[in-house]
């Protein structure tokens, strides 16, 4: 498939079968996203891999699953139903080994940016082979810190859960009377395209 059918074809799915993901094709998804830009080479960003359905059922309280599914956006339990959830991480010590303390040397967060980059990978990759993945990224930071147990010094930032996994028949049915309620276009180059100048 082309980038292009890619980039179209690509959403967030709220709605996932339960069924094992090949080993295969998870790595090769991860192999994938591995090869994105990141600031200066620093690589500096980090994939947490979680398959265990308790660390799963956790994870989705701490990516607010119960307030998706109150407001009719998801199918019940549709992030701890992904037999999958990459959470991608920015890791601050990475920048900082190359380029000093990242608050007094970087204009942005360079080390969530490049997570950012590593996180879209993932999602592509997955639609490419043959998979459904979203990027939910309202957290509650302390809980994810928490559940995977990452250092207390802050420098492994999660970014956002990306759930991975085949898609949940229902979910179609649920996006398209979703749609139906709220049809969004999508802004066209003439509203966001700024040629020479603002």
């Amino acid at each position: 498939m082309t980038l292009s059918k890619l980039l179209r074809k690509r959403r967030n799915v709220y709605g996932f079968e339960s069924r094992a993901i090949p080993d295969k094709s998870l790595v090769r998804i991860l192999e994938d996203a591995r090869h994105v830009p990141s600031a200066g080479f620093t690589q500096d960003f980090e994939f947490i891999v979680v398959k265990d359905p308790m660390i799963r059922r956790e994870l989705a309280t701490a990516g607010h699953q119960p307030e998706y599914t109150s407001e009719g956006l998801a199918i019940s339990d549709f992030i701890s139903r992904a037999p999958v959830i990459v959470v991608p991480c920015g890791n601050k010590k990475r920048f900082e080994a190359k380029y000093g303390r990242a608050e007094q040397n970087a204009r942005l967060p360079w080390w969530l940016i490049d997570a950012g980059f590593a996180s879209f990978a993932l999602i592509l990759s997955a639609f490419e082979h043959g998979l459904v993945a979203s990027f939910l990224g309202a957290l509650d930071d302390e809980k994810v810190r928490q559940i995977l147990n990452l250092p207390i010094d802050g420098s492994i930032v999660p970014l956002a859960l990306v759930p991975i996994g085949y898609k949940d028949p229902g979910e179609e049915v649920l996006w398209t009377q979703r749609s139906r309620k709220a049809v969004r276009d999508r802004r066209g180059l003439a509203d966001l395209v700024h040629w020479n100048g603002w």
